[in-house]
């Protein structure tokens, strides 16, 4: 086969049909989700490892700049996070003690509150648990299978979830106080200068976006948490600190931790008001918020390159959540955004970055071909034709 281009006999190899490569394709797709969820106790930890140093190597790369080597950078940035973070644990340590410990009345109270809010499916409630007690009078035996409670799972959940995070926090710190070594093998790696410096625009492009993504979206969450915090106080309901605590941290899951957050609020309400109307009104406030958050605050801060499909931001949510459950909800986002980035470099993938990103202006030409498809009148259908009568049957 000279130069690998034709055969013996001189023709040209026959390429893989389109629906082959597609074949192949799926099949990689389900291998790797297959593994992506069966070993997540591996990869979890790295990913979040990974994303933690590239958020915060611009602050090391700025430390840098005032001569604190990497190493040392890497102790003050750690200190400085986990400080915080134990000040707002602390802060809030006390009060929510204090209501984990009151949890199961409060829980019973509210299951009460809610049943009188839904009196009118009460009565297809009751008969519903009338038709399953009879039914289990009739059957000759019943087995009762007894799950184990929350307090029990979370005790066997606790030692895999500490050394996880021991584990991403090690390896995040090794890796800032690395310094650009991974940048050094990256370039010498690559075998020519059009991919080295490919490569290294992909990471510093992905450095900077998800340090810009995250300490916008955090600074953003912690306003959010400041207005939520005031509308509890300013409402009258209990612990207006841990109201805005968790707006601040469920404002970081996509989705699912807004609606979180209004439903705790609103149970609340009903707990601690006597009218529903009284109990909505805070949680009307609280999407209020978010709403604004969501719509003209997170937009204008983020700006147009950081701002992604909203449906596939929401099917990414779907999936890694689906994998990688909390986790993957917390990642999903920062993922996506990093798939954005190489997709923009590379150009075999530019269309799928394409499709990733909000929307934005149309050319002209497209436009017009959009336009024409969407006006256009469906072209008539023929009808069928007509049978000979002069033939025979």
């Amino acid at each position: 086969m000279p130069n690998g281009s034709t055969t013996s006999d001189g023709r040209e190899p026959e390429k893989a049909p389109a629906t082959a490569r597609w074949a192949i394709i799926g099949i990689f797709l389900i291998l790797a989700f297959g593994a992506l969820s069966a070993a997540q106790s591996v990869f979890v930890p790295i990913v979040t490892a990974l994303m933690i140093a590239l958020v915060f190597s611009p602050v090391r790369r700025a430390l840098g700049k005032l001569g604190v080597g990497p190493g040392a950078a890497a102790t003050l940035i750690f200190a400085g996070t986990l400080s915080v973070l134990a000040l707002i644990i602390y802060a809030a340590s006390g009060t929510l003690a204090q209501r984990l410990s009151e949890a199961p009345d409060l829980m019973v109270q509210a299951e009460r509150e809610v049943r009188q809010l839904l009196g009118a499916v009460q009565p297809m409630l009751e008969a519903t648990e009338k038709m399953t007690e009879m039914a289990g009078e009739a059957s000759a035996e019943t087995v009762v299978i007894r799950q184990p409670g929350f307090f029990a799972l979370a005790a066997q959940a606790t030692p895999e979830v500490v050394g996880q995070i021991v584990i991403t926090l090690t390896l995040a710190f090794f890796l800032i106080a690395s310094g650009d070594l991974f940048y050094e093998k990256l370039v010498q790696i690559m075998p020519t200068f059009t991919d080295k410096r490919r490569a290294l625009q992909i990471a510093r492009d992905i450095e900077a976006q998800l340090s810009d993504y995250l300490f916008t979206i955090t600074a953003i969450n912690a306003g959010v948490a400041v207005l939520v915090g005031f509308t509890a106080w300013g409402f009258g309901l209990p612990d207006p600190l841990l109201f805005g605590i968790a707006a601040f941290l469920l404002n970081f899951i996509p989705y699912l931790g807004p609606i979180t957050g209004f439903l705790i609020m609103f149970v609340t309400g009903l707990v601690v008001f006597d009218s529903p109307v009284t109990a909505l009104a805070p949680t009307f406030v609280y999407w209020l918020i978010n709403t604004a958050e969501g719509q003209i605050a997170t937009p204008v801060l983020l700006g147009r390159r950081l701002r992604m499909n909203a449906v596939v931001v929401f099917l990414s949510f779907a999936v890694w959540a689906w994998l990688w459950s909390f986790m993957g909800m917390l990642l999903a986002t920062p993922i996506l955004l990093s798939l954005k980035v190489i997709a923009d470099h590379v150009p075999g993938m530019n269309g799928l970055g394409k499709f990733l990103a909000a929307r934005d202006g149309m050319s002209t030409r497209d436009q017009r071909i959009l336009s024409f498809v969407f006006r256009r009148k469906p072209a008539p259908v023929a009808p069928p034709p007509a049978k000979d009568q002069s033939a025979g049957p």
